[in-house]
């Protein structure tokens, strides 16, 4: 890549940023897609048993500090965990979050910054994709450990039905609902599990979401999923 276009390129990202959040700006819909589109309860795409998997009732998770889980408590509308264990003993920790307001004040709240803010040291983040049924999902890896805990990490959100994987397509997506009139509500699913070596657990991640999927009601899988193929992707 020459000078010239290594200097444009962030300049041309910051501009389409002040572009998007001056038009998210402007074009304020009032009207919450959650209104319209009745979302049942997270606990109901989650069953005590998926595939070889059942819940585990162990507390495996690390509290959060005060401030952090009222600014949670403030962005989400409801929040799901589940800790499911197989016959060999491997646990996968599932969480899933919704809030039902996406506008600017209102954001997901990415898991490297609440694991960071448990204490967990995040080492690397890097994009993936997971071809889960009919879907072709953009993740997040993230590495991460606390002392002798390492904690592999497979995440993604979804705004309204897309699944988004960077702040400028979490905003284009916005902007596309508020043209249609609608304040997007939005989620993230978060897969984890112990392991020193990533890839081995990103692998047993992808198994577990395939067992899971197929249990999710399916008039309930977009907005866990996003759109399948043949339907657009953001």
């Amino acid at each position: 890549m020459s000078a010239v276009k290594q200097w444009l390129t962030p300049v041309v990202a910051a501009g389409l940023m002040a572009f998007t959040a001056w038009f998210g700006h402007w074009a304020q819909p009032d009207t919450r897609m959650a209104d319209v589109t009745p979302r049942p309860p997270l606990a109901a795409a989650l069953p005590d048993e998926i595939g070889p998997w059942r819940v585990d009732k162990a507390q495996f998770t690390v509290p959060l500090p005060p401030d952090v889980a009222a600014q949670v408590a403030a962005i989400y509308t409801e929040v799901a965990d589940r800790v499911y264990i197989n016959a060999q003993g491997q646990r996968i920790m599932l969480t899933i979050a919704y809030g039902k307001d996406q506008s600017d004040g209102f954001k997901v709240h990415r898991p490297e910054v609440c694991y960071a803010a448990q204490g967990f040291k995040v080492s690397k983040t890097v994009d993936g994709q997971m071809q889960i049924g009919d879907f072709m999902i953009p993740v997040k890896h993230v590495e991460t450990h606390l002392q002798s805990r390492y904690e592999p990490v497979t995440y993604w959100m979804v705004i309204g039905d897309q699944v988004v994987n960077s702040p400028m397509r979490h905003k284009f997506a916005q902007i596309g609902y508020a043209l249609d009139g609608l304040i997007a509500d939005g989620l993230l699913v978060r897969v984890s599990s112990f392991s020193r070596d990533p890839e081995e657990a990103y692998r047993l991640q992808e198994q577990f979401l395939r067992e899971w999927m197929p249990r999710v009601p399916a008039d309930q899988r977009s907005r866990f999923f996003g759109q399948g193929l043949g339907q657009g992707q953001s």
